[in-house]
């Protein structure tokens, strides 16, 4: 599938706004829900990249790689986030 003008960007841009429309009630009670949204989002954005069969020119494994970076970043913060109260 060829993605026409737009690139791999946007097509991890809408995995993640189809993540976050995604999210039900429960998140309005949890202590850190913007950070918990943006973990969903990207574990969503994670699951379309699996099932990429081609790399893109290298930017399917790249792609892979910073979304997956960004879901540790996205964890130590809610850790942080915890340790402090917040």
């Amino acid at each position: 599938m060829k993605i026409s003008g737009r690139g791999f960007g946007w097509m991890i841009a809408v995995a993640v706004v189809s993540g976050a429309t995604g999210l039900g009630a429960g998140y309005a009670i949890a202590g850190q829900p913007d950070m918990e949204g943006a973990l969903s989002s990207l574990q969503s954005a994670q699951t379309y990249l699996s099932r990429v069969t081609q790399n893109k020119g290298g930017h399917a494994e790249k792609a892979r790689h910073l979304v997956a970076e960004a879901i540790t970043q996205v964890q130590e913060g809610i850790e942080v986030g915890e340790s402090h109260g917040e």
